[in-house]
């Protein structure tokens, strides 16, 4: 994540409860999409969607919308050819300010959230129609510099604050706390969502085609959800359980070094487990991010603490298990029993653990959990594993709970095709021993 400052742009998200010290100027007029607009995708509550900018000549664009919960209020972020515009709705052009600006303060809550003083506009947006969107507008170097917009990456939700005076709450100053969730992860669907819908305008002068089904698409990878459950490769293997009845298994993804990986993600209500991916010197890695699980009122179940969920290594030995094993016990050969090498498992088609012989398993303590006697990537007490597949050795946390956020059978690594798309990472010839 941007300055790897993992910690900060996952921690929780204050408690929605409170999250609106006010209400808008405007309480009667509510978001409402228009039918007309192309739906792309959602991120939690966050409804994507291609649409056209009035700051830029009526521009192609993307935008990003969200209602705060129990309120009419509700926050615009919106993809432009040179950045972001970030609004709030409630208030308009004709009762606030002249020639269309209005002055603007937000703030992003980090650990020292500054307020920034702005001239906003007022935007109108097609899709929605009965809005007009008091608005900043972002750079790209704004965002990915020292900018102030760069908190996003840093911060679960921003406050905007607009003068309104003599309004119903007595306070001339109306402040509006609106959740982000992840912002790399809404950023970088709204980026998606531009450059199809500028591949699709220059290909066919036409939109973002809707999905066969009709249903959002995947906003990182912009593929149909029929499209992305079409390249899941599940391996056999014992199926992880859910929390409780009323979860059930959804399409998910994440970006991990240049590729994609899709899965098979909890979903509980409104909330979807989520991994996130980065990538180091030797090993990318995939964090769990946001949970299903997670109930404290969190529109995106987000964790205060990344949880490690699988170390991702490139392949270049000359089988799986030789790759299993030199990556499990590297620099840890004289601190492990001579016995230690990695095994096939019987029940995960392509699933190892790395454990001593099978004679020194037996002289262990019959009355205690298995000892971890491999190091910390072999065989314990927990339901960790190593799997192998499209030309990577893999290791999955999976830990000891009874019920898990990912179905570690599902992950699917895909690539850009070079047209836009994406195709499966080739595999490597594997024989699994």
């Amino acid at each position: 994540m941007k300055n790897s400052t993992a910690n900060a742009i996952i921690a929780s998200i204050a408690a929605l409860a409170a999250a609106s010290c006010s209400a808008q100027a405007s309480p009667d007029v509510e978001p409402e999409y228009s039918d007309g607009a192309t739906p792309y995708g959602n991120y939690g509550p966050w409804k994507i969607y291609e649409t056209s900018s009035e700051r830029f000549d009526n521009a192609l664009s993307c935008a990003a919308v969200a209602n705060l919960p129990g309120s009419f209020d509700a926050i615009r972020i919106e993809r432009v050819a040179d950045g972001y515009l970030f609004g709030v709705n409630g208030f308009d052009r004709e009762s606030f300010g002249e020639g269309g600006e209005y002055p603007l303060s937000y703030w992003f809550h980090t650990d020292m959230p500054t307020a920034v003083n702005v001239t906003g506009r007022f935007e109108k947006d097609p899709a929605f129609p009965n809005d007009d969107w008091l608005s900043a507008f972002a750079s790209l170097d704004d965002l990915n510099g020292n900018g102030p917009f760069g908190d996003i990456y840093l911060s679960d939700d921003i406050t905007f604050e607009v003068q309104s005076p003599g309004n119903r709450t007595g306070d001339d100053a109306v402040k509006i706390t609106f959740p982000v969730g992840t912002g790399e992860i809404l950023l970088r669907s709204l980026d998606q969502c531009y450059d199809m819908a500028m591949k699709y305008a220059a290909e066919t002068e036409d939109g973002i085609p809707p999905c066969r089904n009709e249903g959002p698409r995947l906003p990182l990878s912009g593929l149909c959800t029929d499209s992305a459950y079409a390249y899941l490769n599940m391996v056999e293997g014992p199926e992880p359980a859910l929390a409780t009845d009323s979860c059930e298994w959804t399409i998910n993804e994440a970006w991990l070094a240049g590729m994609m990986v899709l899965y098979r993600a909890a979903k509980c209500g409104d909330r979807t487990s989520r991994l996130y991916g980065s990538a180091g010197a030797h090993m990318a890695t995939l964090d769990l991010i946001e949970s299903a699980y997670r109930d404290d009122g969190d529109l995106f179940g987000k964790l205060g603490e990344e949880v490690r969920y699988a170390d991702v290594i490139m392949r270049f030995k000359k089988t799986p298990a030789q790759d299993v094993q030199y990556n499990a016990l590297y620099g840890r050969q004289r601190e492990v029993p001579k016995s230690c090498k990695a095994r096939k498992m019987d029940d995960v088609a392509d699933g190892y653990i790395v454990d001593v012989s099978k004679a020194e398993r037996a002289r262990q303590p019959k009355d205690e959990p298995p000892a971890q006697l491999c190091g910390d990537y072999g065989f314990g007490d927990d339901a960790d594993l190593w799997r192998v597949f499209q030309g990577f050795a893999w290791y999955f946390y999976l830990g000891q709970d009874a019920y898990q956020d990912i179905d570690y059978r599902s992950l699917t690594l895909l690539e850009p095709d070079g047209k836009g798309g994406w195709s499966l990472v080739g595999e490597a010839t594997e024989n699994v021993r």
